[in-house]
């Protein structure tokens, strides 16, 4: 079947009553864990599949269809006597995968990719091809995998719906933010991955029923399990290369750098909403980026969009909640940068050598 035939409306003249949001995605409290669940498998790209040669986006975009269409697979409850990794004949399957990539194209297609799935590649390319097996992936994260999605209260169904936020953001990363594949090639691997996902056998679980972590913890664990979650998002959210870190607001940055050169960090609308959602302000993610670049002890640092003078008299004394992040990130370098070794000229700082 064309995967253009997966999004046909019905022939009837009578159009059918649309469904609603929650009908579609569920309560907004299984909306806000499944995006809360994807937002903490990130971690698990971010520390993983970041090699010597750089990332490899057909590896990486494979992995995230695969765990969301294994995930899809153990939903369906069917014991499996036949190997790991033997392709399954499922009508359950036919039914319940598509209703996946539907998803995702409503992610990318909100995310601001126009991509209809008559446009999804279907041969790829050898160099965009993953460089591990399902089953190799499998045995590497799907204990972690399920044992967050448990964490967060979703079952292997709603677990595989989580997947594919977790696919629209890697999607976004290596067609939007890297653009180090085309968007046809990488919906048609994350398409392709699903199906694989879905329709193979898998390795068997350690363990069925993962134990959630308890539900009270210390102060010093939550904040502990906090600042880590930061440091892996901005870590995620940071690209480019150089010897300065450019901060500007929204775009402005990654364009300044993609044009004259340098680090910046750009983080996922979506994953800025949960945090929001989860009370969690977004420039704690900015921040923790330029923490991290400091540390490196990267040469300069530079600030667009503005004379850093007039926007420190502008904003400084107002609501935290309505200064602009990259103004919020200068006038935090104007109090602190001196003491952790950099000097101010101008719109930029120096590391002192």
């Amino acid at each position: 079947m064309p995967l253009s035939d997966l999004f046909k409306k019905p022939s009837n003249q009578q159009s059918p009553k649309q469904p609603s949001q929650e009908e579609i995605f569920g309560s907004p409290a299984l909306q806000k864990n499944r995006a809360d669940a994807a937002t903490e498998v990130m971690g698990i790209f971010d520390r993983n599949f970041r090699g010597p040669q750089g990332i490899h986006a057909g590896t990486v975009l494979s992995t995230g269809a695969w765990l969301a269409g294994t995930s899809l697979q153990r939903s369906f409850g069917q014991a499996h006597n036949s190997e790991p990794g033997t392709i399954l004949l499922s009508e359950k399957a036919n039914q319940e995968w598509p209703k996946l990539l539907r998803l995702f194209v409503y992610y990318i297609n909100k995310g601001g990719v126009q991509l209809k799935p008559d446009q999804f590649a279907r041969q790829i390319p050898d160099n965009y091809k993953p460089q591990k097996t399902i089953l190799q992936i499998q045995e590497a994260h799907q204990e972690e995998y399920n044992a967050i999605m448990r964490h967060h209260g979703l079952d292997y169904r709603d677990g595989a719906r989580a997947g594919i936020i977790v696919c629209s953001m890697l999607f976004n990363y290596h067609c939007v933010k890297r653009q180090d594949i085309e968007p046809q090639f990488a919906a048609g691997i994350i398409s392709i991955g699903l199906i694989e996902g879905t329709k193979t056998s898998p390795m068997p679980l350690k363990t069925e029923s993962p134990k959630a972590p308890t539900p009270v913890q210390n102060n010093a664990q939550q904040n502990n399990q906090t600042f880590e979650l930061l440091k892996s998002i901005a870590s995620n959210s940071t690209d480019g290369s150089g010897t300065r870190f450019v901060i500007g607001d929204g775009m402005a940055a990654l364009e300044e750098a993609e044009t004259r050169g340098g680090r910046y960090t750009l983080v996922h609308p979506l994953v800025e909403s949960q945090l929001k959602q989860k009370g969690m302000d977004p420039y704690l993610i900015y921040e923790a980026a330029l923490r991290i670049e400091i540390e490196s002890k990267i040469p300069r640092i530079d600030v667009i969009g503005g004379n850093v003078n007039d926007l420190i008299q502008t904003w400084k004394g107002k609501p935290e909640e309505r200064i602009p992040i990259y103004v919020r990130l200068a006038l935090w370098l104007n109090t602190n940068a001196n003491s952790l070794g950099y000097e101010r000229n101008g719109n930029s700082w120096i590391l002192r050598r």
